[in-house]
């Protein structure tokens, strides 16, 4: 959970499962966690359920943060969603996804990841064909791209120059923060 920067509240808000019924997970008070919910924790970090039913998670970070950064990544499978499907597919799981759209691969870490093939225009930067690897409902952060829907507007690119704190009002929907770019 630290390694994803989350927290119980925020895990158990994100990931569908209910607080209390995380925290009795995480506290030891339950023995036998029912399939739906560790399907839901491992949608969420973006593992297979074996990973969190059988193995020690914090021995595997430890074993991850040994490894280079740089020369010793798996590639990640990630859903290619058309511009046009994204606000549909934004409350489905990344299991749901990547059976129903092609996959791209990345090195990239976290969970939630998701590509976006761009269809029309956004800010005259990024043009039909691109595609931007998306780490959905990330946080705004002050220099780092975050993709934004308002209807009137379409999708758009947040203030990154951090001159303005601007968060999304009602009308805008956060689509989440670009961590990558593959432009055509």
């Amino acid at each position: 959970m630290r390694k994803n920067g989350e927290n119980k509240s925020s895990l158990a808000m994100r990931s569908g499962v209910t607080r209390t019924t995380l925290y009795k997970i995480l506290d030891g008070q339950i023995n036998k966690v029912q399939q739906s919910t560790i399907t839901r924790i491992a949608d969420f970090f973006g593992v297979r359920c074996d990973v969190i039913e059988h193995y020690d998670i914090e021995e595997l970070d430890r074993i991850d943060n040994t490894l280079s950064a740089k020369g010793n990544r798996n590639p990640s499978a990630i859903p290619l969603i058309p511009q046009s499907d994204v606000l549909g597919c934004m409350e489905d799981r990344i299991g749901q996804l990547i059976m129903r759209y092609p996959a791209i691969w990345a090195f990239e870490e976290g969970a939630n990841l998701i590509a976006l093939k761009v269809e029309t225009e956004i800010d005259k930067i990024f043009f039909p064909g691109d595609i931007l690897i998306i780490k959905r409902y990330a946080a705004i952060a002050k220099n780092q791209p975050s993709l934004i829907y308002a209807p009137e507007k379409g999708f758009y690119l947040h203030d990154i120059s951090g001159i303005t704190e601007k968060t999304p009002t009602i009308n805008e929907q956060l689509i989440g923060t670009i961590i990558e770019e593959r432009i055509t």
